[in-house]
């Protein structure tokens, strides 16, 4: 009889994804995980256009 519940063990924990770009400022380095909401009405465009603005808007304020 088998008892290995490795593979269904509800309290096994999943393996983390892989970081998809690592990036190193200074001294420490950033494990950089992207998603997109599946939801969402937002192209990425739209978002980087949008956050553009907003950064603009606060440095001139």
């Amino acid at each position: 009889m088998n008892h290995d519940t490795s593979k269904t063990s509800p309290t096994a924990a999943p393996l983390p994804a892989p970081p998809d770009f690592v990036k190193r400022i200074g001294n420490p380095t950033f494990d950089v995980h992207i998603h997109f909401s599946k939801t969402s009405r937002e192209t990425f465009t739209d978002k980087v256009v949008r956050l553009i603005e907003n950064d603009s808007d606060s440095v001139t304020n």
